[in-house]
């Protein structure tokens, strides 16, 4: 019994393991070298956490919010305490002041004490309650235009958010790019390595000049000094993707690779209607008139009355020890506007004037982002077209090296000519690579010119922030 109870625990141990082998280490997946597994995702989301720029964004939105609520705090009560201190013999407050204390005797009216009564001190305190009715608009306009402009910090949030992940997108294709070149380059070397070995023998035999030699030597130098540069530019691409992502600089990442292609061929006029639709420029210039025709609105209000509610309860005492009198005043104020030496008038004008140049932004925001979009698009097209042949050069430059090194081999071609063929397939190589990068940037851009770049990354980001 106990060794099939031994048994099931080192089962359950080994099952144990194997979970935290599988389920969590994944998480935190580390490479050969200590440094972690990156993917594009991963670095959205780093991105999302920790660039300061989306840090000042959500902070306008936090700012927008609480302005909403101290707009909603305009429509509600207002409740004051003032209290005052006063020690006078002058004749009308030491009258008012022992009336409201409810101090005042027969004695008091005598002429003499009413001229020229004593010192006396009066403590006062007032709670005064108000409760705004209508104030030519303010409350309500001030809401809605808070609402307003809560909405155009969201969006303000969401067109920062796109241009960040275009950033990391932009950084993190770069970084793939640097390793690749580095790769290009590396095995560029060995083939010029090759050649210089294949230079020498054929030297050695007695087959060529030296200068076939020297010429491969020196092909060899300049593509290892190419080298150093690229792993160089990959070290700064690397540093340039984590300030993107805003995590510290110096951090190593294994970058997964990621498809340079697009196979999206929809039209150009969806990729208009849409971006009507989503880019938050747009969207805040609407919100942008909507406040505009609310100001409007507010300008015309001026013209009408105000009227509010007030109650007030008031105490007075001599001194603190002693109680003294109190009172109540519950009143309605309404102000009627009948003459403002024609600056309402003018503030109606003003509105209006700003409705017009808001209507005009909108106008020129939609021209600007449809020429956005289109340039956009025929970039993303040029930018397929370019891949391809791209392509089709690195074939050709890698066929064309392989019939000229058997040439040389047998005798029949020169180093030089060798050599140019070398420098064909790293060059194309490096050509085709850049392709590629432009086709993914080119498609990438197209997205975010239509304001669906990282659209549901960046929705789901924050309604986990607002839980």
């Amino acid at each position: 019994m106990n060794k099939w109870s031994n048994k099931n625990r080192s089962w359950s141990f080994a099952l144990l393991y194997l979970w935290i082998l599988f389920a969590v280490l994944p998480s935190v997946a580390l490479c050969d070298d200590g440094s972690q597994s990156l993917s594009l995702h991963d670095a959205f989301v780093k991105a999302l956490e920790n660039n300061p720029m989306l840090q000042q964004a959500q902070a306008s939105t936090k700012k927008a919010d609480a302005q909403v609520g101290q707009a909603v705090s305009a429509f509600l009560p207002k409740v004051n305490l003032d209290l005052g201190y006063m020690h006078s013999n002058n004749p009308v407050m030491s009258f008012s002041n022992k009336l409201n204390q409810a101090a005042f005797t027969q004695a008091d009216f005598q002429i003499d004490r009413l001229n020229h009564p004593d010192y006396r001190d009066n403590w006062e305190y007032k709670f005064i309650f108000m409760q705004p009715i209508f104030n030519q608009g303010r409350e309500y306009i001030g809401y809605k235009t808070s609402k307003l402009a809560q909405a155009i910090s969201d969006l303000g949030y969401s067109q920062a958010a796109q241009n960040v992940l275009f950033m990391v997108e932009q950084a993190y294709c770069q970084t793939l790019l640097a390793e690749e070149k580095v790769d290009v380059l590396r095995t560029a070397f060995k083939t010029a390595s090759l050649h210089e070995t294949l230079a020498r023998r054929r030297y050695e035999a007695g087959l060529v000049l030296k200068s076939d030699l020297l010429s491969a030597q020196v092909q060899k130098t300049k593509v290892e000094r190419q080298l150093f540069e690229a792993e160089s530019d990959y070290l700064i691409a690397m540093a340039s993707l984590n300030n993107a992502m805003g995590v510290d600089q110096g951090l190593k990442w294994h970058i997964q690779r990621i498809d340079f292609e697009s196979n999206n061929e929809r039209e150009l006029d969806y990729w208009l209607k849409i971006a009507k639709e989503h880019r938050p420029e747009y969207q805040m210039a609407q919100k942008q008139l909507k406040i505009a025709d609310y100001w409007h609105k507010q300008a015309i209000f001026k013209f009408l009355p105000s009227l509010n509610f007030v109650g007030i309860y008031q105490a007075d005492r001599q001194n603190l020890a002693y109680f003294g009198g109190d009172s109540w005043t519950l009143m309605a104020n309404m102000t009627i506007n009948i003459f403002n030496g024609f600056g309402d008038r003018a503030g109606v004008s003003a509105a209006n004037a700003d409705r017009q140049r808001a209507r005009a932004r909108l106008r020129q925001v939609g021209q600007a982002i449809e020429l956005e979009v289109r340039q956009a698009y025929y970039r993303f097209q040029t930018a397929k077209k370019q891949l391809k042949v791209a392509r089709q050069a690195v074939k050709q430059a890698k066929e064309s090296q392989k019939i000229l090194r058997n040439r040389y081999s047998n005798g029949l071609a020169l180093m030089v000519e060798l050599l140019s063929a070398d420098t064909a397939v790293k060059e194309t190589s490096l050509e085709e690579a850049a392709a590629r990068f432009n086709a993914r940037l080119a498609w990438s851009e197209l997205r975010r010119k239509a304001g669906i770049l990282g659209q549901d990354i960046i929705v789901r980001f924050k309604d986990k922030a607002q839980r």
